[in-house]
């Protein structure tokens, strides 16, 4: 399978306001609290520096487990799920308005606001790797720093080249085979799986819909805060070479200042890099997080 219909279809499974206070606990290490806003739920870990983690599409913050027990000793985490994820009610339609990822982008520039968080530090996933670069070509003098963990600017335009040059018949759609495809770590699994499966399909499909719409591309040269890309090359082999599929990810990321620019990418993880090579993954944000 090509490279861009691998991204394409992991974006289309896993990767594809402000109301209710729920709860409040205590914890041994930290402060647990949890809300319900419109466009997403948030579940709040720890004391420091604020990160926010955004998952993909049909995705929960559960894929930030093992990321929050590792950095929420010296950070406040704020665990996303977005609506219509991961069995999180969708948004009315009133509600989002022509764009979902744009709700989505501008609902978290106002929970920054409205929480008065500050040096803010964005951790996304794929879908949430691309809200990050996109809040990044904005003003928003609060985030300090944008992580990407294998997002990228421009799914369609990626897509749309490869389609042009390619004669593949498109393969039928099974879920379990998909799931096995995003991750090594067989543990993973039945979370990734029944988190799609738990997903809005409508919400899903016009997610995926509007990331093929999506090019960033020209916005890139706006970014004024340090960026790192965590990519996953090795997820199209046999399919595509390691050392193309890097090529794919510097051409998309290009406009990204190259003082502000930070790419590295995992030896053999798939899409879902928190799963396959956590500790590497840790260890290239703290790196990162350490040079700010």
């Amino acid at each position: 399978m090509k490279l861009t219909k691998i991204f394409a279809l992991s974006l289309c499974l896993i990767s594809l306001s402000h109301s209710i206070f729920v709860s409040t606990q205590n914890t041994e290490q930290s402060t647990q609290y949890n809300k319900e806003y419109e466009a997403f739920n948030v579940e709040v870990f720890g004391q420091g520096k604020p990160i926010i983690l955004i998952p993909g599409v049909s995705s929960s913050a559960s894929v930030w487990k093992q990321t929050v027990e590792y950095f929420s000793d010296r950070y406040q985490l704020h665990a996303l799920s977005l609506s219509g994820f991961a069995g999180v009610n969708a948004a009315p339609a009133e509600v989002v308005g022509a764009n979902f990822i744009e709700f989505q982008k501008n609902a978290i520039s106002e929970y920054i606001r409205l929480n008065k968080l500050e040096d803010v530090v964005i951790v996304g996933h794929s879908l949430g790797g691309t809200l990050g670069l996109w809040l990044a070509t904005e003003n928003h003098p609060q985030i300090s720093a944008v992580v990407n963990i294998d997002g990228l600017p421009a799914l369609g335009a990626l897509i749309g080249n490869q389609q042009a040059s390619s004669s593949e018949t498109p393969r039928s759609f099974d879920p379990k085979s998909m799931v096995k495809s995003m991750a090594h770590n067989e543990a993973w699994h039945p979370q990734m799986l029944n988190e799609m499966m738990t997903s809005d399909p409508m919400t899903s499909g016009r997610a995926f819909g509007e990331l093929m719409q999506l090019d960033l591309r020209d916005k890139l040269v706006k970014i004024e805060r340090p960026v790192l890309t965590i990519a996953a090359p090795a997820q199209a082999e046999p399919y595509v070479s390691y050392d193309v599929t890097k090529n794919n990810y510097l051409t998309q990321m290009a406009n990204i200042p190259d003082n502000l620019k930070y790419l590295v990418y995992a030896k053999s993880a798939k899409h879902f890099i928190m799963a396959d090579e956590p500790e590497w993954m840790f260890n290239q944000i703290e790196l990162f997080l350490s040079s700010l």
